[in-house]
Order: structure tokens, then sequence, then C-alpha cells
């Protein structure tokens, strides 16, 4: 798996800041999916371990979560976070292909899919480690939902500049609302779908969080032709974008979450 939009120290920040800000709203759809104590879980494309640490809290010391990404230096930094839990591990792997030394309660990922070329076979192939009567469930964007209220300039663009350097890319930009179909085409049968998103003024980690996001995929945004590195100007963008949405006294909608759940 290519991951788009590149491996370094702050593309991992803004990965952090990003789980902050969706923690809640993951914990709420994974524990509705049926993550539960005691669980053995395992989480691909695990990043930074955000996801692993939120699942590790949710099945507890009964419970074993194991980690896997293909980018090993980010497992360090996942590594060191997760020291003191014993029951939370973390190994290298390129997915699909994950290879386990036995069948785990539930697979679960955070903002995956998109990065896949062909998900429903991904989901497929790792529901496959997963025992009768576990669980799978994944939580992807629905990037069309994300906006300013009531819209600005900088903030429009800013969105437009996202999805459209994503689908240059090749990414789905929502494939939040396709997690029912993919689930279907991978062989299993939905037992539920939800969405949570969060939101924030001005002053809100949401902006922080927009202007981070347009800053990582500033070098995809310029080939693309979208535009120029001086139009984007990312040194400048979180202080330009802060200023037009409290002119406004607005509010930043994040993209919504959305998870699909299935029993095997």
């Amino acid at each position: 798996m290519d991951y788009a939009m590149g491996r370094n120290d702050r593309e991992t920040e803004r990965l952090m800041l990003q789980a902050d800000i969706y923690r809640s709203h993951s914990r709420h759809l994974f524990t509705i999916a049926g993550i539960e104590p005691g669980m053995r879980v395992l989480d691909v494309g695990c990043g930074a371990g955000d996801i692993s640490l939120l699942i590790a809290d949710l099945v507890g010391p009964t419970g074993a979560v194991i980690g896997v990404d293909a980018d090993p230096a980010v497992l360090e930094v996942a590594r060191s976070r997760a020291r003191e839990l014993p029951y939370l591990e973390f190994r290298q792997g390129l997915l699909p292909d994950v290879k386990l030394d036995g069948p785990v309660d539930a697979v679960v990922g955070r903002l995956i899919l998109m990065h896949l070329p062909d998900p429903a076979a991904a989901v497929r192939e790792l529901a496959r480690h997963v025992r009768p009567g576990g669980v799978v469930t994944f939580q992807d964007f629905e990037l069309d939902t994300c906006r300013a209220a009531p819209p600005t300039p900088l903030a429009t663009q800013c969105l437009d500049w996202i999805r459209g350097s994503m689908r240059a890319a090749g990414i789905e930009p929502n494939p939040g609302e396709s997690m029912y179909r993919t689930f279907r085409d991978a062989g299993l049968e939905v037992a539920g779908v939800a969405g949570s998103r969060p939101a924030g003024n001005a002053d809100s980690v949401n902006v922080v969080h927009a202007a981070a996001t347009v800053t990582s995929l500033a070098p995809m945004i310029e080939k693309a032709s979208l535009a120029t590195m001086a139009e984007i100007a990312p040194d400048t963008l979180y202080d330009r974008l802060r200023a037009e949405i409290a002119q406004v006294d607005g509010v930043m909608y994040s993209p919504e979450l959305i998870a699909a759940w299935a029993v095997v």
C-alpha cells in the first residue's frame, strides 16, 4: 500500500492531531460496532498507533491488540507510545498480506480503505483472520461533508484543493459513502452503518487540522496543477483561514467519519 500523503515527521504530527480530534467519535463507532473488553483485535494500517491505543483501552488488559503498518519509522513512534501496555504490540506488514499466529476476535481500521487500490478485496482478505462470530469494522471519511458555515472563500478553496488533489492521485475522497458496498462486495453481511463528525469555531483544532491537511497535500496540489506553492502559501495558510472564519463568526465542520461493521 502506497501512502500518497508522504511519510515524514510533519505528516505524523498531523495524523496524531487528527486522532485527537476524532478520538471520541471513533471510540463511539467502535463501541457500537461491538469492540468490547477481552477481545483480541487486529488494527490494520495503524500508523503511529492512535487507533491501536484507543482499541487497547476498549479491550483492556484481558484483551490484546496487534497493530500492523508498512512503515518501520512510524511503528517506532507507535511502540514508544505503548511501552506501558504489554497487551499491545506492533508488527511491520504490507496490507492486506498480514501474517498472524492465530485468529482474532475483530479486525479494525480507520482511514485506510481510501488508500487501497481494491478496498473490497482487502476487506475480504483481512476478514479471514477473524474467528466465526467476530467483528470486521472500518471507518473512513466522507470529505464532501467538510465545510465552513457560513462558507468562506479560502475554506471553500482549501476543500477543493484537498478533494481535487486526492482525485488526481487516484484516491477516492468519499470512501465513507461506499463503505456499505465495499463490505457487500467483500462478501460480508453488513450489520450496521453509522457516522459522526466534529466541528469547531475559528479558534478550534478543526481549523488547524484543515490547514495542516492542505499543507501535507501541497506537493500533490501543485503536481495536479490546482495551485502553485505561492498560491497555497502554507506558512500563512492557518492564520488566513482562521481570520476568515473568525470574521464571519463561522464554524469549521471536519469530514464526517463513517463506520460499517459486520459479524463474520
